[in-house]
This record gives C-alpha cells, structure tokens and sequence, in this order.
C-alpha cells in the first residue's frame, strides 16, 4: 500500500503538489462563483436602499436582509428551536447529508454518521445532519438523535434539504456529503449555493466497486452495463471535493493510484471497545451480524448456510448459529433447522457478543471495512472471515481474524478455532488489541481533526 493512503501528509512533494494545485483550481471556481454573487447582491442592495430610503432602515439590516443574514445560521445543540434560530458558534457551519436518519443499533452505517456528528460538535463545530429521504412526516429516529444531542434539520426549518442549501448555503463553511447517491446527489446544489464551503465526500463504502463486485460474481449483465456510468459519477465526486473519506484501506489504496490529484484519507472504522468477560469454555456457538437491507449479507447468510454450516455441523454437531439484523427476508433461512436462530434485530450487541465464541463474515462481494468485523474484535470475539471481509482492514490471525473462502476451509477454521482454547485466546487477545490500536474513537475524532485542518480549519 502507497503511503499516501495511510498518512494525512503524503510523504512525496509532487503528490502533495498535485493535490494543492487541483485544491487551488476548485478554489479558483469558487471565487469566481462568489464575486458574481457579490455582483448580483450589490445590484440588490442597491434596489433595497432605494426601496427602504424612506422608511430609513439601519444599512446594516439592509444589508442582512439582501444576502439572508437576518435568518440566523444553524448550530448542533438539541434544541426545541428551529435550527435557523439558534445563534452560531466557533469554528464553522457544517450541513452533513445522508439519505436516511442513522440508527446505530441497526446497521455499521449509522454508528460511523453518528460518530461523524459526535465528533464534529466535540472538536467545536456547528454541525447540522440532514436526511433527504426522510425530511419530512414524522420521524422516532430523528427524535432521537436530537435527544441525543444532535442538530437535524427539519421541515420547519425548510421544506426540504435543497431549499434549505438554496436558502443559507452562503452560511455554510463545510458541506459532508455521505454516500455517492445520497448526499453525493446533493454536489451540483451546494457547489451553486455555498460559495465558501469546504465539501468533504463522506463515502462509506466505495459504490462502484461493489456493484462491480457483485456483477462479476452474479453475472448481472444489466448491472455490468452500468458499472462505468457508477464510476463516472462516484469518480466525479471525489474529484470535485476536497477531501474524500474511505474507511477501507484497499479503496484508499485504489484511489492514490487512480486518482492522485485528489486528497484521500483513510478514516478506520470507529467502535467502542468492550474487553470480554465470559471465558471461553463458558461461550457457545457462533453468530452473524449484519442488516439485511444490504445485499451482501443477504447472499452471504444463504451461502453461509447452504454451503458451509453443514460442515461445521459434521464436525461440532452440538454447535448453534444465531443470526442478528434487521429487515431479513422470510425465506432467508427455512426455519427447520433447530441449530439455526433468527434473532431479527438486537439493539445491544453487548450480551450477545459475550455468549459467542465466534462470529463469521463470508462476504462474497462488498467494499469498505465491514462494521461486523470491527464490532466483534472490539468485543474480543474471534472472527472467521473471507478476504473480501478482511481486506478493507488488511486483518489476519494477529488481529483477531482467520481468513478462509473456500466452503471447506472456512469450515476447517471454524472448527479448529471453536475447540482449541489457546488458539481463542491468541486470536481474542490479538483482536482487542488491533481494536485499541485502530478502533477507537479518539483516534479516529483525532484524524478528523487533523484532516479538517488540512482543510483549513
């Protein structure tokens, strides 16, 4: 791996160069952008003066009112106010855009945006998050956010997360855009409204190359033909922000290569960390966790269960495998099988963590870092995993995880782990370890920070 993925700075000038140059260049973009808005302010201040003259309104109100001032810039505290009404406060106006209100204790996406917004307002910002998808009705995953301290933008705030861009974009200082179809939609809006922001592309997981992934491995010809319109676009994106964030060390990797005038940090997957209790002779079975909502696990629970538990099942006849994760299909498992349990969704992962000896991610397709991997080596499980579930980490048997793909050799590990105490204690202690070194999240609000300084801030 280039070590422009892994560090902040990268260590040669001319890559530094080349990135200054493309961030000097959207700058440039910007600025002109600017001055004809202040052209076009001036001409309306000019109306409104003469308009005002004789009723003698201060200038400065005039002024207020011509570039939308007199509306008040947000600020991410939980509040019963509208957003637009609480006064700003230090280091800068931040709007972050997903598609839907993150729910932690459901899917890995929604504990990295809730990281991303904790972090935010700890290192001093005033950070907004905007859902577009689920702007407007009643919302229970808003509401808690907001009880959770978190500033998201509602429908009395503005009829929608355009508008609102349209409306106070120029109060705006960074844009996060996260995910290259959900905020990612959003790159044309804010690079015409907010002539002064920084625009940060939040993406999760790379798109293209795990649609690229998946056609390969499903044939999906229709998917194939649109492989190269979804780089375009996510290709795009990166391009005209100026910092991307990938979790995965492989797409921070591919990105350096491919496309070395643009900034990409590696931003490890963040979780908290709870050293294990129960020893391993009191553990039993081993566990998947995923949300079914994305279709990689999906295919990997079938495949899983098809293919490889009747292996482990031959070898360790007494073993149980629980499934937990929200929006499962019904035929995803067929119920028969009493060594099987559908769990559905969990909101604490703690006791069911503690119960387990392993868990497994036989991810056949995907990108990214996996949120399964990370949750269970931060609660010192042992994790058998294919490559594709690894590489995003680059983990092996000293961070926790043994990597197999083949059906039978995914077995074999399963087994040879799930009976040789020494062996579950050298790959727990490795885990926890690689969790201390990686995981935490300190480190990771501290590379943030030193990524928006970068920037400017």
């Amino acid at each position: 791996m280039s070590a422009a993925a892994t560090t902040l700075t990268p260590p040669d000038q001319g890559k530094d160069a080349e990135i200054t140059r493309a961030q000097a260049q959207r700058d440039r973009h910007r600025l002109i952008a600017a001055l004809a808005e202040i052209s076009r302010l001036r001409i309306r201040l000019e109306q409104l003066e003469r308009d005002v003259a004789d009723r003698r309104l201060p200038v400065a109100r005039v002024v207020a009112r011509a570039i939308g001032l007199d509306k008040r810039p947000p600020m991410p505290v939980a509040t019963t106010m509208p957003i637009t009404d609480v006064p700003p406060a230090s280091r800068g106006r931040v709007l972050v855009i997903d598609h839907h209100w993150p729910q932690p204790d459901r899917d890995s996406g929604s504990v990295d945006i809730f990281n991303l917004m904790q972090a935010l307002a700890a290192l001093g910002f005033d950070a907004v998050l905007a859902a577009s998808e689920q702007h407007e009705g009643p919302q229970p995953a808003r509401d808690w956010l907001i009880g959770q301290g978190i500033a998201c933008l509602q429908p009395r705030d503005a009829p929608s997360v355009g508008d609102y861009i349209a409306r106070h974009g120029v109060t705006l200082d960074l844009c996060v855009l996260c995910r290259v179809y959900c905020g990612g939609a959003f790159l044309e809006t804010v690079q015409a409204h907010c002539p002064i922001a920084r625009f940060v592309f939040n993406s999760i997981d790379l798109n293209f190359l795990r649609e690229e992934r998946r056609a390969h491995m499903t044939g999906d010809a229709r998917l194939l033909g649109l492989i190269d319109q979804i780089r375009a676009r996510e290709e795009h994106v990166i391009r005209s922000c100026d910092a991307t964030l990938v979790v995965s060390e492989a797409e921070a990797t591919l990105l350096a290569e491919t496309m070395p005038s643009s900034l990409v940090v590696q931003m490890p997957l963040a979780r908290a960390i709870h050293p294990p209790v129960t020893p391993f002779a009191r553990r039993r079975g081993i566990g998947f966790v995923g949300s079914f909502g994305h279709s990689p696990n999906v295919d990997a629970v079938r495949m899983f269960v098809a293919e490889i538990w009747p292996l482990v099942r031959r070898d360790v006849p007494d073993c149980t495998l629980s499934i937990v994760g929200a929006d499962a299909p019904s035929d995803l498992v067929d119920g028969r099988d009493p060594s099987i349990r559908m769990l559905g969704h969990v909101p604490d992962l703690g006791p069911w963590f503690e119960d387990l000896r392993l868990t497994v991610a036989p991810l056949r397709f995907g990108a990214g870092a996996k949120g399964k991997v990370a949750s269970s080596l931060a609660a010192g499980v042992p994790c058998i995993a294919t490559s594709v579930a690894a590489e995003g980490m680059a983990l092996g048997d000293e961070g926790g995880v043994l990597v197999a793909n083949a059906p039978a050799a995914f077995a074999e590990a399963i087994v040879r782990t799930y009976q040789d105490p020494v062996l579950w204690d050298r790959l727990s202690a490795g885990g926890l370890a690689y969790a201390g070194r990686t995981l935490s999240l300190s480190a990771w609000q501290d590379r943030l920070d030193a990524t928006l300084r970068r920037l400017g801030f």
